[in-house]
């Protein structure tokens, strides 16, 4: 096979690639950087795997990349402390349109993200992998870079915490806020 019929075949793998997963990877970097920052991490996430196409194994593509953008959002974090992305989004999610009643379901998902606010970071990562983004125990795993094994505990034990935090719990929804996530997330608000 000549380079030129190579390249063609990983441009389009990788255009394959982010068809299927572009969408899921800006999600997940959006809940915990903002939109903005979330669509420069995603270009970050795809030049890395251009570059380790070679090395992407098929079949693991989705945990593959997830891990990448943990990864980059982990080094994000340092240089840009102090922004906490996933708070804002729970918060968001929890805010009514002027409904001065605003029903049972409303109330029940305040206190969830209320719950999973007040648990810290590697708990709320966990649970977030496995039943927001609905990726399998192995698939978390290889995101987190630990063994499914490892995972397991660390899900039992994220879950153990939750129903405690949750139980304890008593949450009034907040009053809308003004304004665009990334902007309440800017401090700009």
């Amino acid at each position: 096979m000549s380079d030129a019929q190579q390249t063609a075949e990983d441009r389009q793998r990788l255009t394959d690639l982010f068809h299927r997963h572009g969408d899921a990877v800006f999600a997940y970097a959006s809940d915990r950087l903002g939109s903005e920052d979330a669509q420069d991490l995603v270009g970050e996430v795809f030049a890395v795997a251009w570059r380790r196409l070679a090395t992407i194994k098929a079949g693991e593509e989705r945990p593959w990349l997830f891990g990448v953008a943990r990864r980059l959002m982990l080094q994000h974090r340092r240089v840009r402390a102090g922004q906490v992305a996933l708070q804002v989004r729970l918060e968001s999610q929890a805010e009514v349109d002027g409904a001065a009643d605003p029903g049972p379901d409303v109330s029940h998902r305040a206190e969830v993200m209320a719950a999973l606010a007040a648990l810290p970071e590697a708990d709320r990562e966990v649970l977030l992998l496995r039943y927001w983004y609905d990726l399998s125990g192995s698939e978390s795993a290889k995101v987190l870079g630990c063994t499914a094994t490892t995972f397991a505990v660390r899900l039992h034990r994220a879950r153990r915490r939750f129903e405690q935090v949750y139980g304890n719990l008593t949450v009034q929804p907040s009053p809308p806020v003004k304004g665009t996530q990334t902007s309440y997330a800017r401090g700009q608000l």
